[in-house]
């Protein structure tokens, strides 16, 4: 075991977390049936905290902690999981100062059918953009669906110099003739009371 994954061991969960957000995924105009693929994963770092992690060369991090987090259909195309900005504890890991964790990124992911070779549609982004936002919409190539192939056989990765989005896009990263072709994913974020 590696000294990241031995320090990531110590990292806790807070035992009674109360900052609670609802985030909602609604999936509009797909070019068929799109399978959840997993649960969603929520990013925690503590930026005010770092730690060695190679003795040898002197590479330091910060600590960082995906959380795997449960994700529920609620309607046709539409998802959602409760979340919690507190998820993890505040604590003295290191004997130096106490780390603050911070939500840092989340994720999740469709599939066709979830075979290996289908394009994975992934939903994920800095939460920064999405509590600055509210919501974030993401574009995705209709002809990567379920999964693109070039004639080679090989996965097509492109489409016009825009990827086949596996991570979506912009709409204005597309440009106005390709608008037909393209299917969104909207994430909201709504604080709970």
């Amino acid at each position: 075991m590696s000294i990241q994954e031995q320090t990531e061991k110590r990292f806790q969960l807070n035992p009674h977390p109360t900052k609670a957000y609802r985030i909602k995924i609604k999936i509009n105009d797909a070019p068929g049936p799109l399978k959840l693929i997993g649960d969603m994963y929520i990013g925690y770092t503590a930026q005010n905290c770092s730690y060695v992690i190679n003795e040898f060369e002197g590479a330091s991090t910060n600590p960082h902690k995906d959380i795997p987090n449960k994700i529920r259909q609620i309607g046709q195309d539409e998802y959602e999981s409760i979340i919690y900005f507190d998820a993890m504890q505040d604590e003295d890991y290191f004997g130096k100062s106490v780390c603050k964790w911070e939500v840092e990124n989340f994720g999740t992911a469709f599939k066709a059918t979830g075979k290996p070779e289908e394009t994975a549609f992934n939903v994920s982004d800095a939460m920064e953009k999405l509590i600055e936002k509210k919501t974030l919409t993401k574009y995705y190539w209709k002809g990567a669906y379920p999964y693109y192939k070039n004639n080679d056989g090989s996965m097509k990765i492109r489409i016009d110099g825009v990827g086949t989005n596996e991570f979506g896009e912009a709409l204005d990263d597309y440009r106005p003739e390709q608008y037909k072709d393209l299917f969104k994913i909207t994430v909201t974020l709504e604080k709970m009371k």
